[in-house]
């Protein structure tokens, strides 16, 4: 197998795809990882599109972006009203246009797969704002204000949703963010999927809207914001890899997944994770995890799941491309201990069957098969098994089951004037999913204002 050395981050190389185009034209495309796309390609993608009367692009994504118009603009060469069209309806439209899973949104529904292959609609919209970002933004359009401020604490993708629509909307807003704003993308998304210019893309665009305030929340700065705003939208995140609860995990080399993507982002050189990998989850952050492993230099990675690979819940595109990088997957695989004594040598696994029992997401309850037990030698272990909501100034707000803050259709908390989403409210989700929800939350908390106004 070929090494790269530690702390450097492997490169993919574009490959050829045929793809079959309008009559009958077949043409060799380069389809690069990055969703890149020159103007000849994007043209003639745009081409393709059947301008559905009905769109059922646009009722399948969140944020409702008027997907035919964007691509119609595209064809006729108007890339800068297209970058318009895509930002008036997803304020993190430049970071969707990347990472965002279309195969579960608005290319699962193209009518045109009937007829050969959906509509490369996610490679088109970064196009748009790609070429809107080297132009330079379009001029600011001027808002009307109504009296009174709204503080949005929080500057992660439903947070930053929230405030550009409550702009728009015609309110000043405070942002309360004690790290630079970005959340997610900027935090914990590996640099190979989203590179900090395309974060710093949309947040340079919405930074212009709203005053950004660098303070860490509190109980006490929390009620001050809560005296001098109309209403407050949360948008905290989920900020705490919840522990797995086996003997050794507290042991030096075992990372919970947040803390290892963050200093991979921001510090790879320094990380040490040595030859062999072993993470603990199933979802898609556990995938990132893993695929950073192999980038990072590590000779075996192998992921670890309880169920089987029906239960994850997972893109699969990413799923597959984790396979493409090495990362070796066992399924029906549970941990039952970190082994080791001052650094960890292994973990010790336990097969698994899934029982007929169904837990309360829906998905088979895994059985422990006694006897079965080995251990998978591993340098270092990344616990990939969920986060929690950490901020203690919120211990007064109902919570759910699962922790997280409950809210109403209105995303109303049980605190009076304070509203939630994100993550925060809905557990982990997709980057769009969150933009969706801070500018619906934002309707609902104008309508809330306006009655107190009048």
């Amino acid at each position: 197998m070929t090494r790269i050395k530690q702390g450097s981050i492997q490169k993919k190389e574009p490959r050829s795809v045929i793809r079959v185009y309008p009559q009958g034209l077949r043409e060799s495309v380069i389809s690069f990882p990055n969703n890149t796309m020159n103007q000849q390609q994007a043209t003639i993608e745009s081409e393709r599109c059947l301008q559905c009367y009905d769109s059922p692009c646009t009722v399948a994504c969140p944020t409702h972006i008027d997907i035919p118009t964007f691509i119609g603009m595209i064809r006729s060469g108007n890339v800068i009203g297209a970058a318009e069209v895509v930002k008036t309806s997803n304020a993190l439209a430049n970071t969707c246009g990347k990472i965002c899973p279309e195969e579960i949104f608005c290319q699962s529904v193209c009518t045109r797969a009937k007829q050969d292959s959906p509509i490369q609609i996610r490679e088109l919209h970064f196009y748009a704002t790609q070429m809107e970002s080297r132009k330079g933004f379009s001029r600011l359009k001027v808002f009307s204000t109504i009296d009174g401020a709204v503080a949005v604490i929080g500057a992660g993708p439903a947070g930053l949703s929230c405030a550009f629509e409550l702009t728009k909307l015609g309110h000043k807003v405070d942002v309360y963010e004690k790290d630079g704003i970005g959340g997610v993308p900027r935090n914990s998304i590996p640099s190979f999927r989203l590179a900090n210019d395309e974060l710093e893309s949309d947040t340079n665009f919405l930074s212009r809207f709203f005053k950004t305030r660098k303070e860490d929340v509190n109980a006490r700065l929390f009620e001050e914001i809560r005296h001098h705003h109309k209403a407050i939208f949360l948008a905290v995140g989920l900020g705490v890899d919840r522990p797995i609860g086996i003997p050794g995990e507290r042991l030096k080399g075992v990372l919970p997944v947040l803390q290892f993507l963050h200093k991979a982002k921001i510090q790879p050189s320094v990380l040490s994770i040595g030859d062999r990998v072993v993470i603990i989850g199933g979802g898609n952050v556990s995938l990132d995890a893993a695929a950073t492993a192999k980038r990072l230099g590590a000779e075996s990675v192998v992921l670890i799941y309880r169920r089987s690979e029906s239960e994850m819940r997972v893109w699969k595109s990413e799923l597959n491309e984790a396979r493409r990088q090495g990362v070796e997957i066992r399924f029906l695989t549970n941990p039952v201990a970190i082994v080791g004594k001052s650094e960890i040598s292994g973990v010790m696994c336990r097969h698994t069957r899934l029982s007929k029992e169904k837990d309360e997401s829906g998905r088979r309850v895994p059985v422990e098969l006694k006897g079965s037990d080995f251990v998978i030698d591993a340098d270092t272990v990344i616990v990939a098994i969920g986060q929690s909501v950490e901020a203690e100034w919120l211990e007064g707000f109902e919570r759910t089951e699962n922790g997280y803050v409950k809210v109403n259709k209105n995303f109303h908390t049980s605190v009076s004037g304070v509203f939630a989403g994100g993550d925060m409210v809905a557990g982990e989700g997709t980057i769009v999913q969150a933009v969706a929800n801070g500018k619906q939350a934002a309707h609902t908390i104008h309508e809330h204002v306006s009655k107190k106004l009048r």
